[in-house]
């Protein structure tokens, strides 16, 4: 029982490393202690279990908001759901843990021995963490790599992306950790040499350019879930919304045009069955050659639905609003919520869900073109998937020069989850050097610059319309070039040290 409270405790404060607490260094002593705390049980691979079981349902907790409050599920059932789902994302830290145990250096006598622990350590965890965002679609939350945004190691990110930044500051938290407990100088040295690395690499300048500055002025609508989708309350619900529209339209007309965004399933209809005067409304918000609007609604193509982001320009035709061409459809789906997984239907029917089996969005990314500037658009959680992100901005039909997030966060009330989802959205613009904006229903909205801090926060819990001037940016990072390969070519290499080191062992054993 012992590996199991070890790990528990360890984990449980995980969570204050992430917006809003934002306590980053926590996060990275953890990972520093455990791997030593967990070799002191007699299951290194329980106390990984009891870590990733106490961090993740501690930090996701307020999925009990989503699957009970609206989504009707009984509380007990909804906990039990929750500690079912966090029991698996805790797998991923128990193999992690597992395979540093049967691999690691033995030979507490060398330094060299503690410099591969130290970097066999980093590559495990990384690597795992980036398989469960990743495996059976992933869920990429609260991993470590995002809170660097929050850091003085946040020019990192641009470099090396989060899960290659998290590796390098591993590598010295995992050294100064040996250290105090060995007081051998040479860990000391290696870990001094590394901070000397990663202090050289921050300092770096990252080129990019101006795309030109973008006005912007968002609707924040502050619909709360519980009546977002009640038939007695849609029409009341879009007038509000529609209002709230109007004040947005004549504010934009006072800055000379620019960009109008509403936020995901802004339109809670299907659009297909949504009433021509609301079509026309959205359309309308927009004026020809002076301002855009952007907004998020459900799709319907044949037997197909996709959760969209719809832009108009003013002057589309009533037969071009039928099946609006100018969109981007989600790709990277919600299990439970958008798509049903094989075998959990019986779990979905007991959930009021509103909208069920959507359809992938697939092809190249086709950035909106509004002012000079391309706007790469994501739905929601689509921005919290580092790699999948880099490759999607990669393909893209045009070099982005800011990205755009619309989401319906209301399914989780006012709890972390808002400060957490958009830390992850800020993550990405720090690691492309492109500022982006937010525009949710209840919050968090606004935009962060390049670096991704915030440059205009609007609070949650409001319903208001915010403004502001962004500017795009020109230019790829080094981590936007390499992407996921970059992470493969660092954990390429530590699996090569592992293999030599194996070989080398074995040719010791049958020569003595």
């Amino acid at each position: 029982m012992y590996s199991f409270f070890a790990g528990a405790l360890l984990g449980a404060p995980w969570a204050l490393s992430f917006a809003p607490i934002s306590l980053w260094w926590l996060g990275l002593l953890l990972l520093a202690v455990l791997p030593f705390v967990a070799l002191k049980t007699r299951r290194p691979w329980l106390t990984g279990l009891a870590f990733g079981w106490s961090a993740y349902g501690v930090g996701v907790s307020w999925l009990h908001i989503s699957l009970h409050t609206y989504g009707g599920l009984p509380s007990l059932l909804a906990w039990a759901a929750i500690a079912a789902f966090t029991l698996y994302l805790a797998l991923f830290p128990a193999l992690a843990l597992w395979f540093y145990n049967r691999f690691m250096s033995t030979n507490a006598a060398s330094p060299t021995g503690e410099v591969f622990n130290a970097l066999l350590w980093a590559a495990l965890w990384t690597f795992f963490e980036w398989a469960r965002g990743t495996f059976m679609t992933g869920f990429a939350w609260l991993g470590l790599g995002d809170a660097l945004v929050d850091s003085p190691f946040t020019n990192l990110l641009p470099w090396l992306g989060s899960y290659g930044s998290l590796f390098v500051l591993m590598l010295i938290g995992y050294l100064l950790v040996s250290f105090v407990l060995t007081r051998r100088s040479g860990l000391a040295l290696a870990a001094s040499s590394v901070l000397v690395a990663v202090l050289v690499l921050v300092q770096l300048p990252v080129k990019t350019q101006s795309a030109g500055p973008l006005t912007v002025v968002g609707v924040q609508t502050n619909v709360d879930q519980s009546i977002k989708f009640d038939p007695e309350l849609i029409v009341s619900n879009m007038q509000k919304t529609f209002a709230l529209g109007d004040t947005a339209k004549h504010e934009l007309a006072q800055q000379g045009g620019g960009l109008l965004v509403f936020p995901e399933t802004v339109n809670p209809l299907v659009w297909t069955d949504t009433p021509e005067e609301w079509r026309t409304t959205f359309r309308d918000f927009a004026t020809p050659g002076e301002t855009a609007v952007v907004m998020g609604s459900a799709i319907q193509e044949g037997s197909r639905y996709f959760n969209s982001i719809v832009m108009f320009q003013g002057d589309e035709a009533l037969n071009d609003l039928e099946v609006p061409k100018t969109r981007h459809d989600k790709r990277h789906l919600v299990p439970f919520g958008e798509f049903i997984p094989l075998g959990f239907k019986w779990f979905v029917a007991m959930l009021n869900m509103p909208m069920g089996e959507f359809t992938s969005g697939s092809g190249p990314l086709k950035p909106f073109l509004v002012d000079g500037n391309a706007l790469a658009s994501t739905v929601c959680y689509e921005d919290i998937f580092s790699g999948e992100f880099a490759g999607l901005v990669a393909n893209s039909t045009q070099e982005p020069t800011l990205f755009v997030n619309l989401s319906n966060l209301a399914w989780f009330g006012q709890s972390w989850a808002l400060d957490q989802h958009a830390q992850m959205g800020r993550t990405r613009s720090a690691e492309h050097r492109k500022p982006g904006l937010r525009v949710t229903n209840t919050g968090m909205s606004g935009f962060v610059n390049e670096h991704g801090q915030w440059a205009l926060r609007v609070g949650p819990g409001k319903a208001l319309v915010w403004s502001g001037q962004i500017e795009g940016r020109l230019g790829q990072t080094f981590f936007a070039k390499w992407g996921n390969r970059l992470w493969f070519s660092i954990w390429g290499v530590v699996l090569l040290l592992l293999c030599v080191r194996e070989w080398r062992l074995k040719a010791y054993n049958r020569a003595h």
